[in-house]
């Protein structure tokens, strides 16, 4: 397996920078000639890691050796057979090997590296030496019959992947594994060059039975401007809604019976793999209509049913979580009503409470006989006004467990826009049999269609929960049509939310169990997975290894509290007082203030290309159509795009003040930026960041955090919601980011603020692209759930967060027969064990999917949150959670400096945000995207702007350190850790203003007014 990583890590090297070119050509060199030479040597650099892993000679090795004869032919057959171990070929020359190498291998043979020069002086002896090494390795040349292997695997790759070259770093992997050596560069590329042919070929042939002329018909007319709107039905499909609301669900409805009349919905595309699928939408997505009409049959359309299939896919998701939020945000108006109602009430509530104090002393009065009491009353109040008083009491009695389903079913006519057209669009389906939800959707169904109001008496009314119940039956026991329908969308909305309820053509929305392995899958997959997730498939076994963790934390901690602390229990509550900051050393603030005056002054373009100088991450950036060549100023636009999001200039405004062609710019970014090419782009520079020396005083890249950042948003936007605490009386969105020990930050995306962080926490943790070997993650107590500390145990990795009110949490024993006197106060239940080895192999399998990325964490958890809590799945996860938690929690009580570093965590993901605000400052730093694309790609390209800062300031940094050290400064390697990249006072974002005195002086008139 090591060799296998490694491997893959040295390709990634290899081909950080290969550009792709043409698609339709289909290129046989598509490599430079700079890359060429590059891949028959060494890469540049070799980790330490991989010296000692690939060049180390075990005993076995070194009996070979020693059989040579004469040190230099020693030394060179030695180098030859780690070469071809490492690398899976031996480079053109020797004698380029990195003198690291060398001098490592040298040093256990005992022989003068330098004696190296020799071995090069006979051709004869290479070749003879490398036939022994390949024949000791098991490495082979390609026989036809492995070449034809090879083709069919390969082919099979293109049809999952395009990009040339990452099939050439799949196909590099491929003959590494099955031990064949490496043919030429320039042979690998004819063979990378015809399995794309083959499979564009192969491609037509699988979809040949949906390209009926008639179909073929119909998606040329996709391409044709309407005359009426001077647009084509290709650009309203791929419109985007911007807001939710009735409007916007009925012109989402409207898309998908366009598609439906067509039966997209039954078009069987599973012979397309979904990378490819994706490949061709997003052609699809990104090209006019005239370069479709400009492309050959054989690619058109097959670009255009990829792209009506995700169309599909995209508007039914689109579609259902439009109607999600338009119930919430009329549930979220009927709360705020009724508290303008109890507002209102609580104004004319005292002159009837003192009415009502009036009368009761007449009536308690014994002065008055019983006839005369009505009498005496209507003296004193007026039968009208009586009259009206008890009206309006009986305006504001409110029931008792008010949920104030009277104020939400003022919506009804609101929704009915849209709601008789959304049940009738959808086949609802429910893993429950005879779901009496569902009946009572095709009721609603049947009332709709036919023109009924009268809800019939047997309607089901079982699925309703009490509330509504109450609200939907009358006093004469009839069934009122509003509240029942009311109730019945709301119902639908938590089971298409949780997946009780799910429907097809949906990836948002889909049956639960098709977001995890396959039981007849896991049974093959189950001791792999559980070996890459470092944990036991037996869970006799993992309970009791945990079981015995926990009766030596709580032995501890017993002890722990005997002493007198900060830390302790009082009135069996835990009580721990906030931790210090830890004072900054004097020596280290004086380094802090040297060094930032030594950093340049910087502009943060030039910064921005300076370090793309230095890692090439504007070579991640790939036309998403593989079909242009990399034009003289793509880099000016691409930096102009990134700093343009980045910053919240958005494209327009960078044209004006760079003087750039706005068409250009859009040009590049439809075509070049995007959520692949930007996260490509940002790990680039993590990487570079993990390389550099000072980052390893900072942090090993093991730990990290994550946390959520605000941003208020304009005009209508689906993702904003309203937070008065945050945004006044306008909405904003969350930018959630993952920053690393390092301070570097390898993960964002754009949330709703209103949803829990907890939610998304997993899932850059397991899509961590970069070579940080992430292991421990902390956050703040809105990232904690106890669901979350069992999915971080079970992929074997730590979870710490931060708990703001660690007092009022429960701690949970296993042995009941264990008597702590001091700690025993805080443990309030027992785990249940039981439950857990039940299900045990069912959360693996949970696990192992997250692991797989068969499901995004944060769409698997989202689910889990919405069930109901009596669900299986979820109980189980809690219940091994709360043996997490308390483990942590028993472990974080008692160590400081465990406390210390979770807390010095999140302070620089603080320090990070106040660097993201400074760079995100244009146009008040309010969020104008619309669609949530546009918003991923401008979080993306904050964190690659973000990142690019950190590795420019880390960089010099490292540089004004050396020049102290030069000048007799005695620098502590303890100083080096109070440091921090995540600064911004020498760098200027606002770029320069030209003041042009004596042209602007020696102006005649006015200036000429624009064109209009």
């Amino acid at each position: 397996m090591l060799v296998l990583v490694n491997s893959i890590a040295r390709w990634r090297c290899y081909y950080g920078r290969i550009e792709v070119y043409n698609l339709a050509i289909m290129p046989v060199s598509f490599l430079t000639d700079d890359e060429r030479e590059g891949l028959q040597y060494f890469p540049a650099d070799i980790s330490p890691n991989d010296v000692t892993a690939f060049f180390t000679l075990s005993a076995t090795d070194m009996a070979l050796v020693q059989k040579q004869r004469g040190n230099h032919n020693r030394l060179g057959f030695a180098l030859q057979l780690c070469t071809l171990r490492y690398l899976g070929f031996s480079p053109k020359d020797i004698m380029a090997t990195p003198d690291v190498v060398v001098a490592y291998v040298s040093k256990q043979i005992d022989v003068e590296p330098v004696c190296l020069k020799l071995y090069g002086e006979r051709t004869q002896t290479q070749s003879d030496n490398l036939q022994e090494v390949q024949a000791y390795l098991d490495f082979r040349t390609a026989s036809t019959l492995d070449l034809a292997d090879i083709s069919s695997w390969l082919l099979e790759r293109a049809l999952e992947h395009d990009k040339p070259s990452l099939l050439l770093q799949l196909l590099c992997e491929k003959l590494y594994q099955d031990k064949i050596i490496r043919p030429g560069i320039t042979r690998l590329e004819k063979m990378v060059a015809s399995s794309r042919s083959r499979a564009q070929t192969e491609m037509l042939k699988r979809l040949s039975p949906l390209l009926t002329d008639e179909r073929k018909a119909f998606m040329d007319s996709l391409l044709v401007a309407d005359e009426a709107t001077n647009r084509t039905a290709l650009a309203w499909l791929g419109k985007g809604a911007t807001s939710n609301s009735a409007p916007a669900m009925v012109f989402c409805l409207e898309k998908l019976a366009f598609l439906r009349e067509q039966k997209i919905d039954q078009w069987d595309m599973s012979v397309l793999t979904p990378n490819r699928l994706n490949f061709l939408a997003t052609i699809a997505k990104r090209s006019t209509n005239q370069a479709l009409q400009r492309m050959t049959e054989e690619r058109r359309y097959p670009i255009l049913l990829a792209y009506l299939h995700q169309s599909l896919i995209d508007i039914t998701d689109e579609t259902i979580e439009i109607y999600d939020r338009c119930l919430w945000d009329c549930y979220s108006g009927a709360r705020n009503d009724l508290e303008a109602f109890k507002k209102n009430a609580f104004k004319s509530s005292n002159e009837k409470v003192i009415l009502l104090q009036d009368v009761g002393k007449l009536v308690l009065d014994p002065s008055i006989t019983d006839r005369e009491l009505r009498e005496a009353i209507f003296k004193y109040v007026p039968l009208t006004k009586l009259q009206s008083v008890v009206d309006e009491c009986t305006a504001i009695i409110r029931p008792a467990n008010d949920k104030y389903f009277d104020f939400l079913t003022t919506r009804y006519s609101y929704l009915r826009q849209f709601v008789p057209k959304f049940l009738e669009s959808f086949n609802f389906q429910s893993n429950t049999k005879d779901d009496p939800l569902l009946r009572a959707l095709v009721i609603l169904k049947k009332l709709n269609s036919n023109k009924q109001r009268k809800v019939p008496d047997n309607a089901p009314l079982d699925f309703l929960s009490d509330d509504w119940t109450r609200y939907a039956l009358g006093h004469d026991g009839k069934i009122k049509r509003r509240y029942y329908e009311m109730g019945v969308l709301w119902e639908l909305r938590s089971g298409l939310r949780a997946s009780n309820v799910w429907i097809e053509n949906s990836r948002r929305y889909a049956n639960l169990e098709t977001y995890i392995i396959p039981k007849d899958q896991w049974e093959q997959l189950r001791n792999e997975v559980c070996r890459q997730m470092n944990v036991p498939t037996n869970g006799a076994e993992r309970l009791q290894a945990k079981k015995h963790e926990l009766a030596g934390l709580l032995a501890d901690a017993d002890m722990f509290f005997a002493g007198k602390g900060e830390v302790r229990i009082e009135n069996n509550r835990l009580v721990m007082p906030r931790l210090g900051a830890e004072e900054l050393p004097e020596s280290a603030r004086q380094l802090q203030e040297l060094i930032t005056a030594r950093l340049p002054q910087v502009e943060l373009t030039d910064l921005l290309i300076e370090v793309d100088g230095w890692t090439h991450f504007s070579a991640c950036f790939e036309h998403a159509g593989g079909s242009q060549p990399r034009s003289p100023e793509l880099l000016t636009y691409l930096y102009a795009s990134i700093l343009a999001q980045a910053e919240n200039f958005g494209l327009q405004q960078m044209a004006n003040i760079a003087h750039l062609s706005y068409d250009k710019l859009a040009w590049h970014t439809t075509w070049y930026i995007r959520e692949e090419t930007l996260k490509s782009g940002f790990t680039t520079l993590v990487n570079a960041q993990y390389q550099q020396w000072l980052s390893k005083f900072w942090g090993d890249g093991t730990l990290s955090s994550s946390d959520g950042q605000r941003f208020p948003t304009t005009g209508k936007n689906r993702m904003g919601t309203a937070l008065p605490r945050y945004f006044g009386y306008g909405r904003g969105l969350t930018f959630y980011t993952w920053t690393s020990d390092q301070y570097s930050q390898f993960g964002t995306k754009p949330t709703r603020t209103t949803e829990r962080d907890a939610t998304y926490v997993l899932d850059e943790i397991l899509g961590n692209e970069s070579e940080l070997p992430l292991l421990n993650h902390t956050v703040d107590t809105a990232g904690f759930t106890e669901v979350n500390f069992a999915l971080f145990s079970l992929l074997g990795r730590g979870f710490w967060p931060r708990l703001r009110d660690i007092g009022s949490q429960y701690l949970y024993r296993m042995d009941t027969t264990e008597k702590y006197p001091h700690v025993g106060a805080l443990l309030k239940a027992t785990i249940n064990e039981k439950l857990i080895l039940d299900n045990y192999d069912e959360i693996l399998r949970v696990a192992g999917s997250l692991q797989l990325g068969y499901v995004t964490a944060s769409l698997f958890i989202s689910k889990l949150q919405a069930r109901p809590q009596q669900n299986m799945l979820t109980k189980v996860l809690q219940e091994y959670g709360k043996l997490e938690k308390t483990t942590f929690i028993l472990h974080y009580i008692q160590d400081p400096v465990f406390r210390r570093d979770i807390n010095l965590q999140l302070d620089k993901g603080e320090q990070i945000h106040d660097l993201r605000q400074f760079i995100h400052f244009a146009n008040e730093g309010k969020i104008r995207s619309h669609l949530e694309e546009k918003q991923i790609n401008e979080a993306s390209c904050l964190n690659l702007v973000v990142n690019a800062v950190i590795l420019w300031n880390t960089v010099y940094m490292q540089e004004a350190i050396k020049q102290l050290r030069g000048e007799g400064y005695d620098i502590r390697d303890d100083d080096l850790k109070h440091l921090g990249p995540a600064r911004h006072e020498h760098i200027n974002p606002y770029g320069h203003y030209t003041f042009n005195v004596q042209q602007e002086l020696q102006r005649k008139g006015l200036r000429p007014l624009r064109n209009a």
